[in-house]
């Protein structure tokens, strides 16, 4: 599946995808290091220009160029010469010296010097950390993408100093010390107000310690054609949607998918109707989160399949929901008898099934689980307990005849039950998603901040770009499979139903936040 044109700006590249599209744009479109080095520093420039002329800070601003000798520096040396030529104050202090540049740094470098002379303007280059009252704000150009190594003195000195300097610091494509694939600190590493990324996103500012070093991030094109990016297969999710506009699909929507899928012999979708299959003692009221978020959203029908000790409990806490209570009068979890009943409920009414929200860890509960994972033929999210009976019994799930149908929704101590071995960082909990997909062939997302979706059918992953702590209290991993199963049921496309429901529940939490709501709660998204 080739990228998307319009998700061209929200692609994430790791530092090597980076420098590949760099390197193809050079060697295969002829557009050279130097032109690139050009229009980034001249785009950083105007984002730098805009805060001073348009807020309150003081102009015209004197600005620290904190380089190295690599092309960061040569971008920062692009930066520099525009801002004095609009009559900023520049000085530079290079940590590493001024021998030994980069070929497009040296040539930078040697600009700015030039225009210095020719404009009579002093470009001070510092030999050592100068007092913070010569300077307004400082500009990271220390290192790029390419740095693997901790960050040793006296550079390591210089970071301190930065981050100690009561000044804001703008990186340049990512701050230096941050490594550009996991986010990871390199001994030390520049807390930006503001990165401004190149080209592409980098994975390093949106995973690990990176966002926290970031700051606001920003990202200005380069002329990169999109060949040139076509390895990268992930992106940020896109801000820009209106889920609720995908729950209105009609015809031209999910009925087409439908209609394609019969001739393909997959399932056909039952738009607006959704199944939600869980619950057990003191757990009753995930399986009613799900099933009111799955409501909330216009589903044409949501029913309740819970053990039947609770049913006076579910006519109070839902009565809107067609309830199927399973087992006899005083059963409290679900066993393997009651498979039969509820896939036959399954087939009578088919649509989008949403299992294991608080339907607890119980062998009994466990064998039917897997009943109805492996004889389901329903699209399908698997969520909570339910992803515990799922190790060791993978190929009921990479054995199905769409196995793309079926979301797992682990947080990070299920994903590491399903991957075998804790992630210890961002970067290991991404990896072990995309692991998990590619094995059992269907969609993952692993819920966390941030949160990560992997396709394996598309292999294709998005990264969400904001904070999503707020939704760490329990029962919000409920109305998310909610809200996951009623994209789905109206779309019937896995992967950009979990967008969807994503950005809703972003988009939901901001406005009860907004609202003076300072603590949201799951029944806020319901």
């Amino acid at each position: 599946m080739k990228t998307e044109t319009r998700y061209q700006d929200l692609l994430l590249a790791t530092g090597e995808q980076s420098r590949e599209a760099d390197r193809l744009t050079i060697g295969e479109f002829g557009i050279t290091g130097e032109t690139l080095m050009e229009i980034a520093g001249n785009r950083a420039a105007d984002l730098i220009m805009a805060d001073h002329v348009n807020g309150d800070r003081p102009w015209p601003p004197r600005v620290l160029f904190v380089c190295g000798k690599g092309n960061n520096a040569g971008d920062a040396f692009v930066v520099a010469r525009i801002l004095l030529g609009y009559g900023c104050h520049v000085a530079l202090l290079p940590v590493l010296g001024t021998d030994g540049l980069s070929p497009d740094a040296q040539r930078n470098f040697d600009r700015l010097m030039k225009l210095s002379r020719e404009l009579g303007a002093e470009v001070t280059t510092c030999q050592k950390w100068p007092g913070a009252d010569t300077f307004d704000l400082i500009v990271d150009g220390i290192f790029g993408t390419g740095l693997e190594r901790e960050i040793a003195s006296p550079v390591s000195g210089i970071v301190d100093r930065m981050n100690r300097s009561g000044k804001p610091v703008v990186a340049l494509d990512i701050p230096s010390g941050i490594h550009s694939d996991t986010g990871e600190v390199l001994g030390c590493a520049v807390r930006a107000a503001k990165t401004i990324q190149f080209g592409i996103h980098k994975l390093g500012c949106h995973i690990g310690e990176g966002p926290r070093h970031s700051g606001e991030r920003f990202m200005v094109r380069l002329p990169f054609p999109p060949v040139c990016k076509r390895a990268i297969r992930a992106r940020l999710i896109d801000l820009s949607l209106k889920p609720l506009k995908a729950l209105q699909m009609t015809g031209g929507g999910a009925a087409d998918h439908g209609r394609d899928a019969a001739r393909a012999g997959r399932h056909k979708y039952n738009n607006g109707v959704v199944h939600v299959i869980g619950g057990s003692a003191g757990l009753t009221g995930a399986p009613v989160y799900a099933a009111r978020a799955a409501w909330s959203l216009g589903m044409g029908a949501v029913t309740l399949t819970y053990p039947a000790a609770f049913s006076t409990a579910m006519e109070t806490l839902a009565p809107e929901l067609v309830k199927k209570p399973a087992g006899g009068h005083g059963s409290e979890f679900f066993t393997e008898d009651d498979a039969d009943a509820v896939l036959g409920h399954l087939a009578d009414k088919q649509g989008v099934v949403v299992l294991g929200p608080g339907i607890g860890r119980q062998g009994p509960t466990a064998a039917f689980v897997r009943r109805i994972i492996e004889e389901c033929s329903s699209p399908m999210i698997i969520d909570a307990d339910a992803l515990h009976c799922i190790p060791g019994h993978e190929q009921m799930i990479a054995g199905k005849a769409q196995p793309g149908q079926v979301i797992l929704t682990p947080h990070p101590g299920e994903l590491a039950v399903l991957a075998g071995k804790k992630a210890e960082n961002d970067y290991e909990r991404m990896m072990h998603s995309l692991a998990l997909s590619e094995r059992l062939g269907c969609m993952v997302l692993a819920k966390g901040n941030p949160a990560f979706v992997h396709s394996a059918a598309d292999f294709q992953m998005l990264v969400t770009p904001y904070e999503t702590t707020v939704f760490s209290r329990a029962g919000f991993g409920d109305t998310l499979a909610g809200h996951l199963a009623a994209f789905l049921s109206r779309t019937a496309d896995p992967f950009t139903s979990c967008e969807h429901a994503l950005l809703y529940g972003h988009q939901r939490i901001n406005e009860v936040i907004a609202s003076g709501k300072s603590f949201p709660e799951p029944s806020d998204l319901t």
